[in-house]
């Protein structure tokens, strides 16, 4: 966290730096609610729960390829092809001037693919099929 504070300084953007850490639930849906998208563009990520939590809301949300993410967000995400600013500045910026309403209702559908029960299901099949049975 002090490296983020560090480069936010360093750029001068300090004072735009919020880092939330331990929010209840309620708090974490408010922000989904409330943000104009969700932006996550990962060098190494797992599974991406945050990108569902997102897309259930309809927000747009803008992945980096390199990652699992895209197997995550589909055709209903908006995706970084590099990290520079000029790249991410115009992929937000064209992202969010197409988002509408179809779109929201593509990521919703998206994030409609993965779910608790069928994570645990999935689970319970592999095991059964380690055991055996």
């Amino acid at each position: 966290m002090a490296a983020m504070r560090t480069a936010a300084a360093q750029a001068g953007v300090a004072d735009r730096l919020t880092v939330l850490t331990g929010i209840s639930e309620a708090d974490k849906t408010w922000y989904y609610q409330h943000c104009v998208a969700y932006l996550q563009p990962s060098l190494a990520e797992g599974f991406g729960l945050p990108v569902v939590e997102a897309m259930q809301l309809g927000k747009p949300v803008f992945l980096s390829r390199l990652t699992s993410l895209p197997e995550v967000g589909g055709a209903a995400a908006y995706y970084f092809d590099d990290f520079s600013a000029d790249t991410m500045r115009q992929t937000l910026a064209a992202g969010l001037a197409q988002h509408s309403v179809a779109r929201a209702a593509e990521a919703r559908a998206q994030a409609g693919q993965f779910g608790w029960a069928q994570a645990a299901a999935e689970y319970l099949a592999i095991y059964q099929e380690l055991l055996g049975r």
